[in-house]
């Protein structure tokens, strides 16, 4: 059954016995070892396309950071908009204004109510005494 054994290849079984005894060449290590090479090859090529993606995403990041640091530095009034006097503010800055304000107050109210509620759990009694006060209407 030449089908059953397919070692190197099918073609050298066939050979060998239509043939007669014609040593049988093995190449598998070689086509092994080219193939391994070739999947070396392509694999370090993708790597190198990550790591120069990768290189260029942080150049980018760089270059903003140098930018952003110059800005904070030289004080440009994009980046301290409440120091503005309201005088000097055109309805749509305005606007803006109170947005920024109405945003920072709601942070403020949730943090300060979360801190409340950590606070009131951790320091509540297991039960309620009879003789504590509430605000609660009782009837």
């Amino acid at each position: 059954k030449p089908f059953a054994y397919g070692h190197p290849s099918i073609e050298s079984i066939a050979n060998r016995f239509l043939n007669g005894n014609i040593p049988v060449i093995d190449n598998t290590p070689a086509l092994i070892e080219a193939h391994r090479t070739a999947h070396r090859t392509i694999r370090i090529n993708k790597l190198i396309q990550l790591y120069n993606e990768e290189q260029s995403q942080i150049d980018a990041s760089n270059e903003t950071q140098k930018v952003l640091a110059q800005q904070i530095t030289s004080g440009t009034n994009s980046n301290r908009w409440w120091e503005t006097p309201l005088d000097q503010l055109n309805p749509r800055e305005l606007y803006e204004r109170y947005s920024h304000f109405s945003k920072l107050l709601d942070l403020f109210h949730f943090s300060r109510s979360k801190k409340i509620a950590i606070v009131s759990s951790t320091l509540a009694p297991t039960g309620l005494a009879k003789d504590a006060p509430t605000n609660f209407p009782l009837s």
